[in-house]
């Protein structure tokens, strides 16, 4: 009898953990599905859209929703990206109950552009991005949206998603920052140095009458080869995203302007300053290895937060700074650590 009630027991844990484990794409499995695979899926629940930015300019967003889901999420990516590019993670929070919403930044993606040379990075100021956020939300997130509201963002899009958490009135039930750009890694440069050598040349930029110059090193797209990338140790997902930015070369970014780099540099600066004013429960994801944002201001922004989960930023050990285009064992980690955060705050 007491050996049926173990077994019993065991059963009815393995079937708990089971049910409660997200499912989330393997290597393998997206090795089979290939850009077609996902495009298929992305066709079929997809709905593709506008709305008027915060000075009226047209941004195109998409909407991936069921009626038996009661949870929604907002993702925000980061800099040279497209909402196309997250279809993958579009599918798997779909696929574990959450209505998506996506939209593309002002400059980039498939949003217009804001020079003359489209693939030069830039924004006048970093608070547009800010108040085109608090737009997307307002237009189409919360007339559509299931009650359950929680945001993931990326890099550049951690940045913006924690100015407007400071900022917004509207009540989410938690949020995640994967790899925020709460500084940008600088290398050996001094701070102070890098915002001498910036305004420097931005003088010079408007003295030559031009409307943006790029920052020193930056220049127009190029595909990095796999043995030099910083954002990922999956040879498949950047593989399938440097084929996705082929097919699509609409989406193709460069490097930044001056312009932008000093708006982004002060923006880091800023969230952090902020970050007490945020009251929703928050997340924030830390690549390991990353070399692209400055992980010791993602630190000094948990502790002017002071309610990170831990008190610290969750370091995905040894990953690049693109978490959601990681090897599963990481890219798993860093999901399942958010849907687990997400349940907490239902």
């Amino acid at each position: 009898m007491l050996g049926r009630l173990l077994l019993l027991g065991i059963c009815l844990f393995m079937n708990t953990a089971i049910a409660s484990a997200p499912r989330l794409t393997t290597e393998t499995e997206l090795a089979g599905l290939g850009l077609d695979g996902l495009d298929r899926f992305w066709q079929q629940q997809a709905e593709q859209g506008h709305f008027a930015g915060h000075d009226g300019l047209s941004l195109p967003y998409a909407r991936l929703a069921s009626t038996a889901h009661d949870k929604a999420v907002i993702l925000v990516n980061g800099r040279t990206e497209s909402y196309l590019k997250y279809q993958e993670l579009a599918r798997d929070l779909f696929r574990n109950g959450y209505d998506v919403y996506l939209y593309d930044h002002r400059g980039q993606g498939l949003a217009p552009r804001l020079l003359p040379d489209p693939l030069m990075g830039h924004v006048p100021a970093f608070n547009h991005y800010v108040r085109d956020l608090e737009q997307f939300v307002q237009q189409v997130v919360l007339p559509t949206a299931p009650p359950r509201r929680y945001l993931l963002a990326h890099s550049m899009g951690g940045t913006i998603s924690a100015l407007w958490l400071a900022d917004t009135r509207v009540r989410l039930q938690a949020a995640a920052l994967s790899s925020p750009m709460m500084g940008i890694y600088l290398g050996p440069l001094p701070r102070w140095l890098a915002d001498s050598l910036v305004a420097a040349l931005g003088t010079g930029c408007r003295w030559l009458g031009k409307p943006a110059c790029y920052a020193p090193g930056q220049g127009d797209y190029e595909e990095t080869p796999f043995a030099d990338n910083e954002l990922t140790h999956s040879e498949l997902r950047y593989r399938l995203f440097r084929e996705l930015y082929r097919t699509r070369p609409e989406l193709q970014l460069g490097g930044v302007s001056l312009q932008w780099l000093a708006e982004g540099l002060a923006a880091g600066d800023a969230a952090i300053a902020r970050a007490g004013r945020i009251g929703t429960p928050l997340l924030v994801l830390q690549a390991g290895a990353d070399v692209v944002v400055d992980n010791q201001a993602q630190r000094d922004f948990c502790r002017a937060l002071g309610h990170c989960r831990g008190g610290e930023p969750l370091v995905i050990a040894g990953a690049a700074h693109e978490l959601f285009i990681e090897q599963d064992s990481q890219r798993n980690q860093a999901l399942e650590a958010v849907l687990s955060f997400f349940e907490q705050y239902p």
